[in-house]
Parts: structure tokens; C-alpha cells; sequence
């Protein structure tokens, strides 16, 4: 696919989110899933990534009035207008356990493993570059996970929390940076959200750390 359908493609489905944003109870909605009113009482506040932003029926603001991008758009979009229901889960998995269909499913493998691959090779073994970088887009340090990584915790929307592990380098293996989701987080979200939520934030980090200048530096990453 080239880059120029892919991003028709993101354009479009950002269209289909905002659509069905228009036709939602935001109040109702932010109850729903976890997210505070702004002072109107009809847009629902969210710190997505290290940014806030403004949802509601006319679409997502950025209230400092910086631009929004498509992908954070579609995510938020969606986030709002979710039917999904009940708690969150606390175990992380892959996004390939998410779906029945991705090859690899079973042992957590996806092709939407490419998505987070520039996260390794921009950071490299540079560890502490990226530790700053999560820190500063408001990140949570929680320590090592059982599989040995140091694990950051992104948890600005309620029900769409993010860990990003960082496998250091040893005499085997490359450093090697992942991303997973909670185990149910297709209660909330569909797959392709977490595809649009995990590029999103290989650009903040990517951005944050000086290792790209705009977004379009790395989209040629995710086709």
C-alpha cells in the first residue's frame, strides 16, 4: 500500500469516528469511561500522550490551539463514543493476543509488531533517552516486568492504558522496545485503535527525544 492511500485511508476513518462522535451524550459518554467535563458540561476532557484535548460532538480541540493529528483524532473520537463497559483489566499482553486473525496470535506475534519497530531502531541501546522521553510525555516508571524489561506505564485515558517495555541489550540480544495494551482492552476500543494509539505514540516519543522533526518523518515506518 502506498503512503498516499494509507493516508487516504487514515483520513477516512478519521471521518467515520467523527461522525459517530457527533451522535453521542457526551456527558453520558465521559461518565462512561472515566473522563472529567470541561466547564460547559459538554466536552469531555483527556490527557492523551502528554497533551490535553477537548472532546465532543463538533470533534477533538487541542485547548492551547495547536493542531491535532488524524490518528489522535480517530482515537479520542472513538474513545468517547465506546459501548464498551466494566473495568479495565491489569495484565498486559501483545496486540497480537487481541485478535483472532493476526498470524502469530497465540504467541502474542502481529504484523502490527511493525508499527513499534522505529521505537528500537531510533532509540537504540540508549536507554536513558528514552526513559526521558516517556517521563516527559507523563509516563509512569513501575519497574521491571516479570520478563525483565523496564516497563512505563501511559495511562491518561481510563480505559486504554499503554506499557511500554525496554528490553536492555545482553551478550544475545539487541535492545528491543515493545508495546503492550490490557488484556481486554478490545472491550473498549477496536484493533485498529490500538494500531492508531501505538503510532501515535512512537511520534510523541520520537518527538520528545529529538529523534524526528514532524510526524511524517517516520510514517514511511507504518506502511
Amino acid at each position: 500500500m502506498s503512503k498516499a492511500k494509507t493516508t487516504e485511508a487514515r483520513l477516512a476513518y478519521c471521518g467515520l469516528q467523527l461522525a459517530n462522535l457527533e451522535k453521542q451524550d457526551v456527558p453520558a459518554q465521559a461518565a462512561a469511561m472515566g473522563l472529567e467535563l470541561d466547564e460547559t458540561g459538554k466536552m469531555a476532557k483527556a490527557h492523551f500522550l502528554g497533551r490535553d484535548y477537548l472532546i465532543g460532538n463538533s470533534g477533538v480541540t487541542d485547548p492551547s490551539g495547536q493542531n491535532v493529528t488524524v490518528d489522535t483524532q480517530s482515537v479520542l473520537a472513538h474513545y468517547l463514543s465506546s459501548k464498551g463497559r466494566g473495568d479495565v483489566s491489569q495484565e498486559f499482553v501483545p496486540i497480537g493476543r487481541l485478535t483472532g486473525i493476526a498470524s502469530g496470535a497465540s504467541s502474542g506475534t502481529s504484523p502490527s509488531d511493525q508499527i513499534f519497530k522505529p521505537l528500537s531502531d531510533k532509540f537504540g541501546a540508549d536507554y536513558e533517552a528514552f526513559k526521558k522521553a516517556a517521563l516527559e510525555l507523563g509516563a509512569k516508571h513501575v519497574g521491571l516486568s516479570q520478563a525483565g524489561a523496564q516497563s512505563f506505564l501511559f495511562d491518561g485515558l481510563p480505559k486504554l492504558p499503554v506499557r511500554a517495555e525496554f528490553f536492555e541489550a545482553d551478550e544475545e540480544f539487541d535492545a528491543e522496545i515493545r508495546i503492550l495494551f490490557s488484556s481486554n482492552a478490545t472491550v473498549f476500543v477496536m484493533y485498529e485503535i490500538l494500531e492508531l494509539t501505538i503510532m501515535s505514540l512512537v511520534v510523541a516519543l520520537l518527538m520528545t527525544a529529538g529523534l524526528i522533526g514532524c510526524p511524517e518523518d517516520c510514517q514511511a515506518s507504518f506502511i
